[in-house]
C-alpha cells in the first residue's frame, strides 16, 4: 500500500480592508504555505468564521459594519472558532485597545508597522495547524489502482 506523508496546511482568515496588508501577511508567512481567506468587512469575516474552522484569525480593529472587537466577541461565543488564536492589527495599540484585546483573549495585538517584524514569530509560537479531517476522510475512502 502506498502512503504519503500528510502535510499540515495552515488555514488563516484575514479580515482587513487593505489588500496590501493581506499580501504582506502572505509574504511574511510564506514559509508556512498558508491557505489565506480574505474578507474586507467585519460582517463577512464574522459569517465566514461561524461556518468554517481556521487555525488563525487576523483582523483589523477598525472594520466596516462590524468592528474587530465585535467580531472576536461573537466568535468567542458562537462559532466553530471559539478557541482559535486571534491577532489584532491596528494603527495604534493604546491602553484601551490593549484592555479590550486582553478581555477578549486575543493572542497578540500588532501595530501595522510591526507585521513584518513580529507576525512570523507569534504564529510559530502560538498557532498549531490542525489536520483537515475532510481530507483524511477522502484519503481513507479512496482507492489506488
Amino acid at each position: 500500500m502506498f502512503l504519503t506523508p500528510h502535510i499540515l496546511t495552515m488555514k488563516i482568515l484575514v479580515v482587513h480592508r487593505q489588500k496590501t496588508i493581506v499580501s504582506q501577511i502572505k509574504s511574511v508567512l510564506s514559509n508556512c504555505n498558508p491557505v489565506v481567506l480574505h474578507t474586507e468587512s467585519g460582517l463577512d469575516g464574522l459569517l465566514t468564521s461561524r461556518i468554517e474552522h481556521f487555525d488563525l484569525i487576523i483582523c483589523g480593529t477598525d472594520l466596516p459594519v462590524v468592528t474587530g472587537f465585535e467580531l472576536v466577541r461573537s466568535v468567542r461565543t458562537n462559532s466553530v472558532n471559539r478557541n482559535t488564536p486571534v491577532i489584532f492589527l491596528s494603527d495604534e495599540v493604546d491602553e484601551k485597545t490593549q484592555h479590550l484585546g486582553n478581555a477578549l483573549g486575543v493572542a497578540a495585538m500588532l501595530v501595522m508597522t510591526e507585521v513584518d517584524n513580529r507576525l512570523a514569530g507569534i504564529v510559530s509560537d502560538q498557532v498549531r495547524p490542525e489536520p483537515d479531517k475532510k481530507w483524511n476522510d477522502l484519503l481513507s475512502n479512496s482507492r489506488l489502482n
